[in-house]
């Protein structure tokens, strides 16, 4: 063969493959479908964030296609991911976006990108934003359960759930202006992506409603559609025809149905090991062994803490609060933790109430805009038999040793309401626990004790608050946590970082969590009691059980409405 025939099989091989073509877009598709694998986890934020990370400084990547037909995320992650997709199109690329179904918050993600295309029988709500609190007073009177609200902070507000039918004027205000701070955000977010006016953003508030059809006619969307659309959009954004496409995410809901997968970067290699960022997933109650399961994840962090390759730790907390003892042992782990390398706190949709408690001591905290955070309170329910037994046909009949022997006495619930003395004692316990996390605040962020407790009483805070108040030290994702840790630990710019992520999931959870009803008779063969019975059949949301079962106790938490979705 020829010199000039082989430079002209070399040629032609090179255009043929995509990855050295010069316009490559990648198609992150954020769709999950488990049908065909039900043990299949949710990915991460930590893996999606540096895959566009890594496109963003890929020369062979162009631009991103957005699927997230059928995305359904909690606003705090949607605006990290709008965020990490801002940086990307920093670097002079362009983005896509398909939508089908989607919200105003999925729309205000859709507005990053330079073209938006919606699915000809999409739909689109614009709604704005509510918050509502759900109140079961009068069904737990209709069931004969009398309940005591233990509260002695003004927004301390989480027993209103049982005691009140509507809100108080201290929920009212503190659920006004975090209602204010987001619905103000999404309102500029929006307004700069999509160019519009305020008025322009009233009109489409008030008309809320939009088929794909309509959406075009508004300017709301570019294109209507679906993979052609999207190719068109493409066509205009490149001035050619583009064929060339990778894929990270599911291929069966692929809009390109691409065979060329793009991976996250990996770091290190067979000759070197490189520093590790431990990120540490912390969600749901604050709990000793269910929720986020404080005995063994402060266990966790104290062995990251020992390990001499782990060089930071970020902690993202996803929690409405619990149990103060579990909260504690967190708090007591990062603080061990951070004398050996530097912790950074990162919230996602609540950190609040016990879910702060486990933040506070960290070198570092940072929220998201949309973070529910604060919430330095404590409080206590009494919830007593006032009339169940009756209605049941229970009777119960009680011998004592000890002025208040019967407090705990009776078939389900306590049997009787707390005395004037007893409520006393409970306040003065209340009031001890209270004054104690102020000061661990306190000392834990550098603060004077009179500040905290301005920013205190049970008040909630959006992130954006929360840094006004001194709670947090910064606005940012995930992703910005795990720069900021990288920084803290003085890990050189061109160095590789290993992440790792905890705790491990163990292989029994994920079946149990995979299939509800063998969840269901696992915990009914391991808590096999009168209560549980009952109350999975009277009460059978999982929220109100905990508190019923948690009776008397007193805790840092959040309403029921705030738990972790």
């Amino acid at each position: 063969m020829s010199v000039s025939c082989k430079y002209w099989v070399i040629g032609m091989c090179l255009i043929s493959f995509p990855l050295f073509s010069q316009t490559v877009y990648l198609e992150l598709n954020l769709n999950e479908d488990r049908s065909s694998n039900p043990f299949a986890r949710s990915k991460q934020p930590l893996e999606i964030f540096r895959v566009i990370e890594k496109a963003a400084n890929d020369d062979k990547i162009k631009g991103i296609i957005l699927n997230i037909g059928s995305i359904s995320r909690d606003r705090d992650y949607l605006w990290e991911l709008r965020n990490a997709l801002e940086k990307f199109k920093a670097n002079g690329k362009k983005i896509c976006a398909f939508i089908s179904y989607a919200d105003m918050d999925v729309y205000c993600l859709a507005s990053v990108a330079d073209k938006i295309v919606m699915d000809e029988l999409g739909t689109l709500n614009i709604l704005g934003y509510s918050m509502n609190r759900g109140y079961v007073k009068q069904t737990l009177e209709k069931l004969g359960i009398g309940v005591r609200e233990l509260r002695y902070f003004e927004y301390k507000s989480a027993a209103e759930t049982y005691t009140r039918d509507s809100m108080s004027d201290a929920d009212r205000r503190q659920y006004n202006d975090y209602l204010d701070d987001i619905f103000s955000l999404t309102r500029s977010t929006l307004v700069k992506g999509r160019n519009w006016t305020e008025e322009e953003f009233n009109t489409v508030l008030s008309q809320f409603l939009y088929s794909a059809k309509s959406a075009l006619s508004r300017n709301l969307v570019d294109y209507t559609g679906r993979k052609e659309a999207v190719l068109e959009a493409l066509k205009e954004l490149e001035g050619a025809e583009n064929k060339n496409f990778t894929l990270y995410g599911d291929f069966s809901s692929s809009l390109t149905a691409s065979e060329t997968t793009y991976n996250p970067p990996k770091a290190g290699g067979f000759f070197r090991r490189p520093p590790v960022i431990a990120v540490v997933y912390a969600e749901g109650e604050t709990d000793m062994e269910r929720g986020m399961a404080a005995l063994s994840l402060s266990r966790t962090i104290r062995d990251l803490a020992d390990n001499r390759r782990v060089k930071a730790i970020v902690l993202r907390i996803n929690s409405p609060g619990g149990s103060a003892e579990a909260a504690d042992y967190l708090a007591q782990a990062v603080s061990y933790a951070k004398q050996k390398k530097p912790v950074v706190a990162s919230m996602g949709y609540v950190a609040a109430s016990g879910g702060y408690w486990a933040a506070m001591n960290a070198n570092h905290i940072m929220a998201t805009p949309y973070t529910i955070t604060g919430s330095i309170g404590v409080i206590g329910s009494w919830f007593y038999d006032n009339g169940l037994n009756s209605k049941l046909g229970l009777k119960t009949e009680s011998l004592k040793r000890g002025e208040h022997s019967d407090l705990l006495t009776g078939i389900i619930l306590p049997y009787r309401d707390l005395t004037r003395y007893e409520e006393e004692r409970y306040k003065s316990y209340i009031l001890d626990v209270y004054n104690l996390f102020v000061e661990k605040v306190a000392a834990g962020r550098g603060m004077n004790a009179d500040k905290v407790e301005a920013a205190a009483q049970g008040r909630i805070f959006s992130g954006t608050r929360a840094l006004e108040s001194g709670l947090i030290d910064s606005i940012g994702s995930l992703s910005d946590a795990l720069r900021t840790a990288r920084d803290l630990a003085q890990i050189l710019e061109n160095t590789s970082v290993r992440y790792e992520e905890f705790p491990k999931p163990k292989f029994m959870d994920r079946l149990l969590n995979r299939f509800p009803l063998i969840l269901k008779l696992f915990k009914r063969s391991s808590q096999n009691n009168t209560w549980t019975v009952f109350s999975d059949f009277l009460l059978p949301d999982a929220h109100i059980r905990y508190r019923l079962e948690k009776n008397g106790q007193i805790m840092p938490i959040l309403p029921l409405d705030f738990s972790v979705k």
